[in-house]
C-alpha cells in the first residue's frame, strides 16, 4: 500500500537514509528498530512527505507521494513524529479534534462522525480526565497520549508512529502497541518505530532493521536471530521462549 523504491532522504545534501526499499501493507504492523541515528524517523517523515526526498519514489497504492497535495495526503496518511513541543495552550480535546481538520472545509464545523471519532480516541488513549486541561499543563507521557489520540481520530488508512511509547509507563506503553494492533487488525497499514526489541517481537508482523542508513533485513518474529541484532546494534542477544508472542530477546 505504501512503498518505498530505492528511496534517500535527509538534510540538505546529507543523507541519512539511502537507496532502500521496502513495502508496508495493507493489515499489517511493521516494526522499524535500529539503533539512534540509523535512520528511522527520517524514514517516516519521508514516507509521509514531511521531509523532501533526495532520490527515488514513495508509492502510495501506486501513486508518487508527490503528486498528492498535502490535504488529500493527510486523509490517507497520519503521522506522529517522536516530539510534538506544544507552544500554546490547547487543550487536550482541542488537540485531538484537530485530527480531524484535514476532513473539515474552511470554517466547517465537526460533525457528529467527527466527535464520535475524538471521543473513542479519548477513551482509548484514557485522556478523559484531562480532556479539559492545557497541554502545557499535563505530565509528557499525557501529552504524547494526546498526540496519539489525534492520529487515531485522523483515521487514515496508512498510519505512522515514531517511538510512541518512549515517554509512557509500561501499562500506557502496553495500551498503546494494542490499539496499534488493532488498527493493523482493521486493515490499516501501521509503522512504528521502536528501540524496543520485545515490543516488536510481541506485536509486529514484521520487524524491519536498519543501521547507518540502510536496511539490513526484513523479518517476522519467529524468523529474528541474534546475529541480525547483533549486527544491528552491536552488541550479543540471547532468547527466552519459543512460542508466538512470547519470545524474549536480551542483550548479553
Amino acid at each position: 500500500m505504501l512503498e518505498a523504491k530505492g528511496l534517500s532522504a535527509g538534510y540538505g545534501e546529507r543523507k541519512v537514509i539511502r537507496e532502500l526499499s521496502l513495502e508496508l501493507r495493507r493489515g499489517e504492523l511493521m516494526a522499524l528498530l535500529g539503533p539512534n541515528g540509523s535512520g528511522k524517523s527520517t524514514l517516516l517523515s519521508a514516507l509521509c512527505g514531511v521531509l523532501p526526498r533526495l532520490s527515488g519514489e514513495v508509492l502510495l497504492e501506486n501513486r508518487p507521494i508527490g503528486g498528492i497535495d498535502r490535504r488529500s495526503l493527510s486523509r490517507e496518511i497520519s503521522y506522529v513524529p517522536q516530539q510534538s513541543a506544544f507552544v500554546q495552550g490547547f487543550t487536550v480535546e482541542e488537540i485531538v479534534l484537530m485530527g480531524r481538520s484535514c476532513w473539515l472545509g474552511t470554517f466547517e464545523r465537526p460533525g457528529e462522525r467527527d466527535l464520535a471519532l475524538v471521543e473513542s480516541a479519548i477513551g482509548t488513549m484514557e485522556l478523559q480526565e484531562v480532556r479539559s486541561k492545557s497541554v502545557l499543563e499535563i505530565s509528557g507521557g499525557e501529552a504524547q497520549r494526546a498526540c496519539l489520540a489525534r492520529a487515531l481520530a485522523q483515521d487514515t488508512p496508512v498510519a505512522l508512529f515514531d517511538e510512541p511509547t518512549s515517554s509512557l509507563d509500561p501499562r500506557h506503553a502496553l495500551l498503546v502497541m494494542q490499539r496499534l494492533s488493532s488498527m493493523a487488525g482493521e486493515g490499516r497499514a501501521v509503522a512504528v518505530a521502536l528501540h524496543d526489541v520485545n515490543l516488536a517481537l510481541r506485536y509486529a508482523g514484521r520487524m524491519a532493521f536498519l543501521k547507518e542508513g540502510r536496511l539490513l533485513g526484513i523479518r517476522t518474529p519467529s524468523e529474528v536471530e541474534e546475529s541480525i541484532l547483533e549486527s544491528v546494534f552491536d552488541v550479543g542477544w540471547s532468547f527466552a521462549g519459543a512460542s508466538p508472542g512470547s519470545r524474549l530477546a536480551f542483550p548479553v
